[in-house]
C-alpha cells in the first residue's frame, strides 16, 4: 500500500479484535475525564505537567470540536494564527474569520498586544517532533497575553515530548483525542478539552445537559484502561525504523510519520519549505 499525505491510524488487528469484543458500559463525564488525565501521563517517554491547573474539562468530538469553538470564541476580536504546516482543518474553519498562517511566528506576533490567538500542535503536525521554537513561541505568547490552544492529537503516537504547562499561563486550553493512536476509534470521535477557566460555549453546554456521546466516552475509557499512550511505539518502534530505512525517510518522534526529500516525496510538502511529511501507517498495519 502507498504512503499518504494525511494522517491515518495504524490498521491494527489487535485493536480491531479488542473493539469487536467490547460491550462497553456507560460512563459519566467525571470518570471519562479522570481516565483521560491518567492516560495522558501514564507514559515512560513523554510528560505533561501542570494539567491539574486546568479546573474544567469536557468531552469533545475529537480535537476538531475544540478548534471550532476556539476560533468562534476569539475571531470576533482577534486574528487566529497558526504556523505553516499545521493541521489543514484550521484553514477550513477560518475561511470566514481573521486567520493568518505564519512562517516564523514570534516576529509576526510582536505587531501588537491582544491581537492574536494561537493554535499549535505538539508534536508539531508537519514535523512529527516538537517545534524547534515551541518554548520561545509560548514565552512570547505569555508576554503578549495571547491565548493558546494546545493540540495534543498525536499524543498517543508520540515520544520525547515534555511540556510543563505551569510555565505557560498563555495556554488557556488543551485538547487531545484517541483517533490517531487507536484504529477503530477514528470514527467515534473520542476527545477531551481541558480549560483553565470555565468556558461558557456550545461544548460546555452539551456536556452540562448530558448530550455528550456516551458510547464514544465508554469506548474511550475501555481503550485507555487497556492500552497506554506508549503502546504504538512499543508495538511498532522497530518496524517503524525498518520502514523508514527501506524508504529513505528520516525518523521523527511520531510513529506514523517519516520525513522525505524533494526528489522522491515532493508531493508530500504541506507548505513548509524543504519539509516532506510522509504518513507510513499503511506500511505498519496488519489489517
Amino acid at each position: 500500500m502507498p504512503a499518504v499525505r494525511g494522517a491515518r491510524p495504524i490498521r491494527n488487528k489487535e485493536l480491531q479484535d479488542f473493539h469487536n469484543g467490547l460491550t462497553p458500559r456507560e460512563v459519566d463525564l467525571e470518570t471519562y475525564v479522570d481516565t483521560f488525565k491518567e492516560w495522558i501521563n501514564y507514559s515512560d517517554n513523554k510528560s505533561l505537567k501542570g494539567l491539574d491547573s486546568f479546573g474544567y474539562a469536557d468531552y469533545t468530538q475529537g480535537t476538531s470540536q475544540t478548534f471550532d469553538h476556539f476560533v468562534m470564541k476569539h475571531s470576533h476580536k482577534r486574528q487566529v494564527v497558526a504556523l505553516q504546516g499545521e493541521f489543514q482543518y484550521h484553514r477550513c474553519i477560518t475561511k470566514f474569520a481573521e486567520f493568518k498562517e505564519l512562517r516564523h511566528i514570534h516576529p509576526d506576533l510582536l505587531h501588537g498586544k491582544d491581537l492574536n490567538a494561537l493554535l499549535i500542535s505538539a508534536p508539531f503536525s508537519d514535523f512529527g517532533t516538537i517545534h524547534p521554537e515551541f518554548e520561545h513561541i509560548l514565552e512570547t505568547c505569555n508576554t503578549l497575553s495571547i491565548p493558546v490552544c494546545l493540540d495534543l492529537a498525536y499524543w498517543g503516537i508520540a515520544k520525547n515530548i515534555h511540556i510543563d504547562l505551569d510555565l505557560y499561563p498563555c495556554v488557556t486550553e488543551v485538547t487531545c483525542s484517541l483517533s490517531k493512536p487507536f484504529f477503530t476509534l477514528e470514527n467515534h470521535r473520542v476527545g477531551v478539552r481541558f480549560t483553565r477557566n470555565y468556558t461558557d460555549d456550545g461544548i460546555s453546554m452539551l456536556n452540562e445537559v448530558k448530550m455528550a456521546n456516551n458510547y464514544s466516552m465508554a469506548l474511550g475509557v475501555e481503550y485507555m484502561k487497556t492500552f497506554s499512550p506508549d503502546y504504538n511505539w512499543q508495538k511498532y518502534g522497530k518496524q517503524y525504523e525498518n520502514v523508514c530505512h527501506e524508504n529513505n525517510l528520516v525518523w521523527t518522534d511520531t510513529v506514523i510519520f517519516g520525513l522525505g526529500d524533494d526528489v522522491n516525496h515532493k508531493e508530500f510538502n504541506r507548505g513548509v519549505h524543504g519539509n516532506y511529511r510522509v504518513c507510513i501507517s499503511e506500511w505498519l498495519g496488519d489489517v
